[in-house]
């Protein structure tokens, strides 16, 4: 899937009301990191990929709540 497919989808998906809230999202990460084996020459990179969609989740869940000086609005 292109990366404009997976935006498109993933934007439709978020209207018709079917996205993951954050904690949601944390639980289907880490059970996709459960289901990996730590045996495959692919882990480790596929573990990191999870976590940095992890990370990315976080960091906007957080942006939202306490955004940081940089993305707030000037003062009048």
């Amino acid at each position: 899937m292109k990366k404009t497919d997976v935006l498109a989808t993933s934007m439709e998906m978020a209207r018709e009301g079917l996205a993951l809230n954050p904690s949601d999202a944390f639980e289907f990460i880490a059970q996709l990191i459960a289901e990996e084996n730590p045996a495959w020459d692919t882990y480790d990179r596929k573990v990191e990929r999870l976590l940095k969609l992890g990370a990315c989740i976080w960091s906007l869940r957080r942006d939202l709540i306490t955004p940081s000086p940089a993305h707030q609005p000037p003062p009048r």
